[in-house]
């Protein structure tokens, strides 16, 4: 197995866009993204969407974890805060969802991974000096380890006479006796050496560690940044500028001017029959009154038509499914389960807690009556629980965005669902999923709803669940999970589950 070491993109996209094409190049079977895929640079949306489309494993990182709110960045310098705040007021809901949903750590068989160090990884202390490895050394047992954090590429090795040692970045084997904690450096904010991008490839079979170090469109960056206001605050990229070859003329204007483009004419209007003309060749003609009752309907239907046409070429052709309760069309992401790997994985965000406008980021929901039924969050056995609070009769539906399942040979799915509710309540709560298809013009096709009530298990009657296995129909492309309920009183939602069935 060959992996794709990376870490500390920091929102560089044309340097991101090098490393994923080299990577490409030496056929990696599989890429890790050491963390701070956000922060400091000037494209963090499509940094993000790039890593969450090609990178199998992605662990939590200062930067990403102030961004999505799980960390404080007030130790943070001035010029970083910055990034923080606009990357934040810049990444939508499902986006810091996913960003607070990161792991700290992860292991794979004969090595382990982390951003700072393994003795508190939460802690995102630095590594940078045989010393300061020495607690990673003491919890974990591994003869090689990947850190980043620091953006300095580099090995410490510790052997057999327990004193650890510092190497420059070397292309190295694994030796009986010896332990390693390896840096890649910094993919997109590198801040020593040579000024490039550079990264890891662990080859398990061979037991090799090689770094990779590669030049990137620095200038192309420092004009994102200096749109941005921040071109004078990366003395680093300036440093790259003045070693890159200097020009010898001045640049030239070798394309043709744009040619002007005409001025549409004013459509005229289509001539229309008036009304008093359409009556009086009616009399003239002497028809029946039953014909002309019919000549009437026919017209009517014409127009009906027009103006159904007209929607259509509007954009308004889809028909869009009939809810219990009718959701708001705002604007939710898609979100892609590729590569959807292992099977238990769940396709849907965490309930969140609400936001200033009271919805539920990364979630549509809809209130019969929005002056006796809210949504409030609770905390049962450690989780986050979604109340659905209503002091009158009425129905409520929350659903995810619709997710993407292209590329995943998803063939069927499972929803599990447990919730708590009264003993005497007489709603009713339903659970299921929605699959539809991509259509030529860029619509959704909803192909079908599958919807099942949730029920008592168990000794404990308020206590419903329901654990169900759904084929998907055939060109099924994208699926919704979503919740219904009716009654008076409270429901509590547990976080569901939504993954790829066997």
């Amino acid at each position: 197995m060959r992996y794709a070491i990376v870490s500390d993109l920091h929102a560089n996209f044309t340097a991101w866009q090098t490393v994923l094409t080299d990577i490409g190049d030496l056929k990696a079977d599989k890429i890790i993204c050491l963390g701070d895929v956000v922060g400091y640079g000037p494209k963090p949306v499509e940094v993000l969407e790039s890593v969450y489309r090609h990178v199998n494993v992605t662990l939590m990182g200062n930067h990403d974890a102030a961004v999505c709110g799980r960390c404080d960045p007030a130790d943070f310098s001035e010029r970083a805060q910055v990034a923080v705040a606009d990357h934040k007021s810049r990444l939508s809901a499902s986006a810091l969802v996913w960003l607070r949903r990161l792991p700290y750590v992860h292991e794979e068989p004969g090595f382990c991974c982390t951003h700072g160090d393994f003795d508190h990884p939460e802690y995102f202390n630095y590594i940078t000096d045989p010393e300061s490895a020495l607690p990673s050394w003491r919890v974990r047992k591994d003869a090689l380890m990947f850190v980043g954090h620091s953006h300095l590429p580099g090995i410490y090795v510790l052997g057999a006479s327990g004193k650890p040692h510092y190497l420059p970045p070397t292309d190295f084997v694994l030796e009986p006796g010896k332990r390693f904690i390896v840096n890649p450096g910094s993919v997109g904010y590198p801040r020593a050496g040579e000024c490039r991008s550079t990264y890891c490839i662990y080859d398990s079979s061979s037991q090799s560690v090689v770094f990779r170090q590669l030049p990137f469109d620095s200038a192309g960056y420092r004009a994102e940044m200096e749109r941005l206001g921040w071109g004078d605050s990366d003395g680093w990229v300036l440093e790259k500028e003045r070693r890159q070859h200097s020009a010898l003329r001045e640049k030239p204007a070798f394309g043709k001017p744009a040619a002007a483009k005409p001025v549409p004419e004013t459509p005229k209007p289509i001539a229309t029959t008036p009304k008093p003309v359409v009556e009086e060749t009616i009399k003239k003609l002497r028809l029946p009154a039953k014909k002309v009752a019919l000549i009437a309907g026919i017209a009517a239907g014409a127009v009906a038509a027009v103006a159904l046409i007209a929607a259509f070429c509007a954009g308004r052709s889809n028909v869009e499914p009939s809810y219990a309760v009718r959701v708001p069309d705002y604007e939710l992401t898609t979100s892609i389960a590729y590569p959807l790997t292992p099977t238990d994985k769940n396709l849907l965000p965490p309930w969140p807690a609400a936001d200033a406008n009271g919805r539920l980021p990364g979630w549509r929901y809809a209130l019969e009556d929005k002056n006796a039924q809210r949504f409030s969050t609770g905390l049962r056995d450690g989780e986050i629980t979604l109340r659905i609070i209503s002091g009158a009769p009425g129905k409520a539906r929350v659903e995810s965005a619709i997710i993407d399942l292209r590329g995943t040979d998803t063939k069927a799915v499972r929803i599990k669902v447990k919730a708590l509710k009264g003993a005497e309540s007489s709603g009713v709560l339903m659970a299921g999923t929605e699959a539809y298809s991509n259509q030529d013009d860029g619509e959704y096709r909803c192909l079908r709803t599958d919807q099942f009530e949730l029920r008592p298990k168990g000794k404990s009657a308020d206590a419903v669940e329901v654990n169900r296995k759904i084929t998907l129909p055939k060109k099924c492309d994208y699926v919704r999970f979503f919740v219904e309920c009716s009654g008076s009183d409270t429901v509590e939602l547990m976080p569901p589950y939504l993954g790829k069935a066997e």
